[in-house]
């Protein structure tokens, strides 16, 4: 599904979608859900730009209630297939890619798979959690059991402390 045969692209712009399914992926502990990948792809004699624009949609485990919740990335990336030998190279926005030439193809699959990934963010928070700004609401603080033992500051003590002042003396 994101193998793409050199003779099978058309010189100039083309534009390609792939639709896809849960089975079409592995994410490993995501789960795909649906999406699209619109892919625009520019050809030339030396060289083979795609760019890649998703529409994804994958299930999450919320981190603080372990409940699933749907998660949409919206990304852009692009990789330029090069005819001739260059060093390999990635990040967030793009990569540059050596064609197949043995196999007459190029493929895109671990690029998806990467920004996908990438996309997803470190903390996994029901939206239920977020506020209007997309930010985590905390937590209530409560205190349970007796707070009398306190300090000036309002702060517990700790009986351990007070027998180590006495062996101090």
């Amino acid at each position: 599904m994101f193998t793409f045969k050199i003779f099978e692209i058309p010189e100039g712009k083309s534009e390609r979608k792939l639709d896809l399914g849960p089975d079409d992926l592995d994410l490993g502990e995501v789960s795909l859900k649906e999406g699209t990948i619109d892919i625009e792809f520019d050809r030339s004699l030396h060289f083979i730009r795609a760019k890649l624009k998703f529409d994804i949609t994958v299930e999450l485990l919320c981190d603080r209630s372990l409940d699933a919740f749907d998660f949409e990335v919206k990304q852009d990336y692009e990789v330029l297939f090069k005819s001739e030998k260059v060093e390999e190279s990635a990040d967030e926005n793009g990569a540059i890619r050596n064609i197949d030439v043995a196999s007459k193809q190029i493929d895109i699959e671990q690029d998806v798979l990467d920004t996908i990934l990438v996309s997803l963010p470190a903390k996994k928070l029901h939206p239920r959690f977020l506020d209007e700004n997309g930010d985590p609401i905390e937590f209530l603080n409560e205190k349970f059991g007796n707070t009398q033992d306190e300090d000036a500051d309002g702060e517990a003590i700790d009986p351990r402390w007070e027998a180590l002042k006495e062996l101090k003396k």
